[in-house]
């Protein structure tokens, strides 16, 4: 066992205040006198809850009980180990404060670390921080994308406009000429509903329908 033994205060239930020390490396809580810790309530069951010591304290185990075992309000679904000042509930009348007792050694030994006997080496210390002004860390200088000044030979120049108009002027009077053209050949003023253009003809070409 260890030098630091634990006990379970009775908060609520058949018993309020009273202080059971656990003393086993195996407790068994229930209703049954055949228990280590019997609690006489309806709400417990007959084999309620084990503890189990292990690693320097107690593992909270339910044994299927009826109502179930709580630990801070939290119900049980297996194996819990144990904290000072954990509260453990049985069913909904009966809960147990889970405390740890006190130990005169851990006293004597905080007590010999804070003031150490005459002649004792002092402990090394660690490096010094770094000055206020030295950063901490520095992240990776990355260069900037430098901007090329446009050239004149790579400067797309666009033609005037007049060159756009002059070259539509030129295309609708090829048009016009073509089509005057293929009308005079073809004698379409005098067919159709072009025969309304036919004084047009006449004094364009000096030429008659029939």
């Amino acid at each position: 066992m260890s030098s630091m033994p634990f006990q379970l205060v009775m908060r609520a239930g058949p018993q309020p205040g009273s202080v059971f020390p656990l003393q086993k490396s195996e407790i068994y809580i229930g209703r049954d006198p055949s228990n280590d810790l019997v609690i006489s309530d309806a709400e417990v069951s007959r084999k309620h809850a084990r503890l189990i010591w292990q690693a320097g304290g107690y593992i909270l185990e339910d044994l299927g009980s009826t109502n179930g075992t709580f630990v801070n309000g939290q119900r049980l679904l297996g194996p819990h180990g144990l904290r000072p000042g954990e509260v453990i509930q049985l069913g909904e009348n009966v809960s147990l404060v889970y405390e740890a007792l006190y130990d005169p050694n851990a006293t004597r030994l905080s007590a010999a670390a804070a003031y150490p006997p005459p002649g004792t080496p002092a402990p090394s210390q660690s490096a010094p921080p770094p000055p206020l002004d030295q950063p901490l860390y520095s992240m990776p200088a990355y260069p900037l994308r430098e901007e090329v000044p446009p050239t004149l030979e790579t400067e797309k120049k666009s033609p005037p406009l007049w060159i756009f108009a002059g070259c539509g002027c030129l295309l609708i009077i090829l048009c016009l000429l073509v089509g005057l053209i293929a009308f005079d050949t073809l004698n379409l003023y005098c067919v159709g509903p072009f025969r309304l253009l036919s004084p047009v003809y006449q004094i364009l070409t000096g030429g008659t329908c029939p």
